[in-house]
């Protein structure tokens, strides 16, 4: 059972936007006896879309647009979602008959038994993703024709449908205050971004056309499009992307702009609309970006400056920091993962799944990503991969915790993660890295 609704109404009522938003239960762990690695590291490998709605058959044609996110502090638990498109040309077209955008939540608590909760009245008609709120309760979504914040039972608590510009919800996040949700909508011809505050309602904040931020941020005429937006760690800043190689940041309060990244400050385009992340161990001035040169730049954005490039082999498909900002994940065009270490990007670790899609390199698309998306749990231990194919697959990093790190997990599994920062006899320091508070 969940969380009731008037609890969660309440809690974010009373949020403050200058402080994170944590979870009202306890920290869940994923555990490595239960849940064996191969030799490559793979712990899990599922088909996303579950056989009871697969309604047709897979020809190696389709390209399946998927998501899977951890939900924060549950490392059993991942939100997905996931359509099947024909691509085309020019405009892709959604496969016939089959249950595109439908929203799941899949809990890893029994590896004989993996339970799959489909939330059937979801449905997408964009490219579908998750946004888990921090919470760990409430997940966003870009639904048909709305917006979307609903728990994981299924049951709308916040929505905000198309208004007069009739125009499409495509991408959405929620910023690490629980309260502040920026959207983009694509109509007219143009992107919008939009924030919003969830409150006792969903109220709109402000808006403005990308276009006059970032020249050249408007949809394709021919192509389908990728967008992404995302919030800094502190809250204040909004970065929105797009596979046409633009990165820009905003500062969230009036929505004014603060830097455009790519190309201006790389000199080159972002590689996919996924290949940037911030540092959480940074309020947000520290971002990670992938580019179309096939390096991967550690920058400051309010300096302007670059304080690391490394070469990759292949284009970058997704950059992805775990929670504590020690790891950096990259995806990239040919299936494979490398992780680095996030403050010098030596190489910690590669995982070759171009070994495991040797028969679905046919359904890559030219200019568009093989792995869509990267997810760390909690505690890093663990990398969540979505593909091209319509896989979700679970990695085993090869990490050694602390002892404070180890220490961490067994008091977040007994204290409700709410509660640590009322935890006075502890020092302030030892509260916040508790909370992976780092500012």
């Amino acid at each position: 059972m969940g969380v009731e609704l008037s609890t969660i109404k309440r809690v974010l009522k009373e949020q403050r936007l200058s402080q994170p938003c944590y979870p009202l239960t306890y920290y869940t762990h994923l555990d490595k006896d239960k849940w064996p690695s191969n030799e490559d590291g793979l712990v899990v490998d599922l088909q996303i879309l579950p056989d009871k709605l697969m309604r047709g058959v897979d020809d190696g044609s389709w390209f399946w647009w998927c998501d899977a996110q951890f939900v924060r502090f549950r490392d059993d638990q991942l939100f997905a979602t996931t359509s099947a498109f024909m691509p085309r040309a020019g405009l892709w077209t959604s496969v016939p008959n089959t249950f595109n955008g439908r929203v799941q939540v899949l809990n890893l608590h029994d590896p004989e038994n993996i339970k799959c909760s489909v939330l059937s009245r979801t449905s997408s008609t964009v490219f579908p993703k998750v946004q888990p709120h921090p919470l760990g309760e409430l997940v966003t979504y870009c639904g048909t024709g709305e917006v979307v914040v609903m728990t994981k039972q299924g049951d709308p608590i916040y929505s905000r449908s198309r208004d007069i510009t009739n125009a499409v919800h495509v991408s959405c996040a929620i910023a690490n205050n629980g309260v502040s949700l920026a959207c983009l909508k694509r109509g007219m011809g143009v992107y919008f971004l939009e924030t919003h505050l969830l409150d006792s309602v969903m109220t709109g904040d402000n808006a403005l056309r990308c276009h006059l931020v970032c020249p050249g941020f408007v949809p394709p005429r021919f192509a389908s499009d990728s967008v992404a937006c995302k919030f800094s760690p502190d809250s204040k800043f909004i970065a929105v992307s797009s596979a046409a190689g633009y990165l820009f940041v905003v500062n969230k309060l009036k929505l004014e702009k603060y830097r455009i990244i790519c190309p201006d400050l790389t000199e080159v385009g972002l590689s996919s609309a996924e290949a940037f992340d911030f540092n959480p161990r940074i309020p947000h001035e520290c971002l990670a970006v992938g580019t179309r040169d096939n390096n991967l730049r550690l920058l400051n954005i309010d300096t302007e400056e670059v304080s690391l490039v490394e070469d990759v082999d292949e284009a970058i498909d997704c950059v992805r920091y775990s929670r504590d900002g020690v790891l950096l994940a990259v995806g990239m065009r040919n299936f494979d993962i490398i992780v680095y270490n996030s403050d010098d990007l030596s190489v910690l670790h590669r995982i070759r799944m171009s070994e495991l899609c040797q028969g679905e390199m046919s359904r890559r698309v030219t200019g568009y990503p093989a792995i869509l998306n990267l997810s760390f749990t909690q505690n890093g231990g663990h990398l969540a991969s979505c593909s091209c194919e319509g896989h979700v697959r679970i990695w085993r990093m090869p990490r050694l915790h602390t002892l404070m790190e180890l220490s961490r997990n067994s008091i977040l599994r007994n204290t409700p993660i709410c509660r640590v920062q009322q935890l006075k006899i502890l020092p302030e320091k030892l509260r916040n890295f508790l909370l992976y508070k780092y500012f």
